[in-house]
């Protein structure tokens, strides 16, 4: 029987596709890339302290999820995904084009 996960996700990036890990962004450029979708329009929900690098050497707004980690260093750290509010990651891609917008 196929894995029927991919029906949730319009994009899957897995090590297979990439020839650098974490911290390197390849993983996350690829997965931008795939969906259409320009850098600093995505958000990356991480745990790990070379996933956030990776996020943010990709140009993309990271969420750090301190689940194993609890000095993660993201654009926004919340100890659980039930503890990012529902507009999260709408919030973290307004606050960037807001930045970008008036130079900030």
């Amino acid at each position: 029987m196929p894995c029927r996960l991919v029906l949730f996700f319009a994009a899957i990036v897995s090590a297979e596709d990439v020839e650098r890990g974490k911290p390197d962004p390849q993983v996350f450029l690829i997965a931008a890339s795939r969906l259409g979708l320009a850098p600093e329009r995505c958000v990356v929900v991480e745990d790990a302290h070379a996933g956030i690098e990776a996020g943010r050497r990709a140009g993309m707004q990271t969420i750090g999820v301190r689940t194993t980690h609890a000095d993660l260093e993201a654009d926004w750290a919340v100890a659980t995904m039930a503890d990012l509010p529902a507009d999260g990651f709408l919030s973290l891609t307004q606050r960037r084009k807001d930045a970008a917008e008036t130079g900030h």
